[in-house]
Formats: C-alpha cells, structure tokens, sequence
C-alpha cells in the first residue's frame, strides 16, 4: 500500500469513526463505545448525565477508567466480557443473559452521582465490513425507580397475603364463637324445656283435676304459651308477617294448637263470628287460597 493509500484508509477510518459518535450521541441510552485494547473511542451525551463525567475526559482513556464512574474503582465491566469473556467477573451480576454474541444484565451499582442505582445494561461487540471484531458497545438504563416501584409493590403483596391470613384467622375464630354461641343457645333453649316439662307442666295437669271446665281452658292456654316459649311459634309468625295485629297472632297460635273457631272464642271471650272474620283476615295476610287448611299451613310452616 502506498503513502497515499494509506493516509486515504486513515481518513476514511476517521470519518467513519466520527460518523459513529455522531450516531451514538444521539441515542437516548447511556453508551459507550471502546475499542479492542479497551481505549474509550465513543462516550455519548446520554452518559454524560447519568455519570456527571464529559466525553473530553474520557475519550482515549483506556485501564477500565469508564468503570470509575460507576463503581468507584477500575474493573472490567459487561462490556469487557463481550470481548474477553470472565467467569469470575460474571458472578458478580445478579442478572445476566447471553443471547449470541449479546450480553444483558442487571447489577446495583455503589456509585452514581454519588448515590447507588440500578442499572440495566447491554453489550455487544462491533465488526468491520470483513466481519472482524473492532470493538465493543454498551448501552445503560437507570431502572432504579422501577426496580424500588416492583419493591414496594411485592412488599405490598407480602403484606396484603399477611392481612388475608390474619382475616382468615379471625373468621375461623368468629366462626367458633358463633358455633360455641348457637350450642349455648340451643343448651339454654333445651335446659329450660327439660324444667318446663319436669317443674311445671306435672304440677298444670294435677291442677286440671281440680277446676271447673272455665279454668281448664285458662289451664290449657298457659300450657300452649309454656308450649310457644320454647318453640318460638309467635315470634317467627310475627316476625315473618309483620302485618298479623296481635290478636291475629293469638288466635293463629291457637289455631296451630288445633282449638276450634268455639273453642277459641270460649277462650278469648268472643263470638265465633268475630273468630271466623279473624281466620279470614289471617288466611289472606299469609296468602292462602280455600284449599290451604289454615291449621295444617301454620303447624308446617312454624
């Protein structure tokens, strides 16, 4: 090769150069570019913000200067591995993906402006036209607020799952209060049924033996509420039909306990007459039709 061809090569070489840190400059990403004796040849605008560091004082600078900014000492860093892969140095990524000849990592960096990061790279080497390997590349992300954004919300999470299992915790403990509350309920109810039935019922039927025919009824109304207070008849019939006067609710319990429309008005001290206008009344507050047996519905329903 000739004196001129070579200084034509040269110049062709510098311009190329120069076209590539035209290029670089204008990529949104952190990048830098250094050549295959490790000499920084591209430090575009983009890494002059993340670092603080001018591309005047690090263009030429070889012996892992461009890790200064970043890790306060000199070591090779991914874009070294690209052009001299490292095992050792590998490990020393939290994050690290090889796809081809292109390495992506992710690491936590001691020393950014002064102040830690989390920083996403790539690296990958360059070729000439003949396919030769020039160089290498890497590009950087400052990912350090998404990276506390995924924290923060896998600590909520954490702290979410914690709160179902103590909400879990206590509606198992509620639902064994309120299955210890119903067994208490229903031991009460069946304790003060055994005594109505032992202590009290006994002592009403001898009574019945001792008093005229006016005074056994009066005997069998209160064995039918005796009957109502531990079946609960009037307050489910009530409760269910709020629309029941309190008379109709009297005489429906009576007519649950099967006393007939004279029986009922010997009892209440009415006239039949008015004891039918009552069963009308209830019949059609409840909703039934004439073939709905009036005794057989209130027996079956409460």
């Amino acid at each position: 090769m000739t004196i001129a061809e070579r200084k034509q090569a040269e110049g062709a070489l510098r311009e190329s150069e120069r076209r590539l840190a035209d290029i670089i400059n204008f990529l949104p990403d952190a990048t830098l570019v250094i050549d295959c004796s490790g000499k920084v040849i591209a430090w575009n605008h983009a890494i002059e913000e993340m670092t603080g560091v001018k591309a005047k004082d690090m263009l030429g600078k070889g012996n892992y200067e461009y890790a200064l900014p970043f890790y306060g000492k000199r070591r090779p860093i991914i874009i070294d591995l690209v052009l001299k892969p490292d095992k050792k140095i590998e490990k020393m990524y939290s994050i690290l993906k090889k796809e081809k000849d292109l390495l992506i990592t992710e690491a936590d960096v001691p020393y950014v402006k002064g102040k830690s990061a989390h920083l996403w790279g790539k690296a990958s080497p360059l070729y000439d036209g003949e396919g030769n390997v020039v160089g290498a590349i890497e590009s950087i992300r400052d990912i350090t607020e998404r990276k506390q954004a995924e924290e923060a919300l896998k600590k909520r999470e954490r702290e979410l799952k914690n709160k179902n299992i103590e909400l879990e915790d206590l509606n198992a403990a509620l639902r064994v209060l309120l299955k210890q509350r119903e067994d208490d309920k229903k031991e009460l109810e069946e304790r003060m049924l055994s005594n109505i039935r032992t202590l009290i019922l006994p002592y009403i039927e001898k009574l019945k033996s001792r008093v005229d025919i006016s005074g056994k009824a009066y005997i069998d109304i209160i064995t039918t509420n005796l009957k109502e207070v531990t079946s609960n008849f009037t307050y489910r019939l009530s409760a269910k039909y709020l629309n029941l006067t309190n008379k109709e609710i009297q005489i429906a319990n009576l007519i649950k306990e099967e006393k007939t429309t004279k029986d009922i008005a010997k009892i209440l001290n009415i006239s039949e007459s008015a004891i039918n206008i009552h069963r009308y009344r209830i019949r059609r507050k409840l909703g039934l039709s004439k073939k709905n047996n009036l005794q057989s519905y209130l027996s079956a329903q409460f």
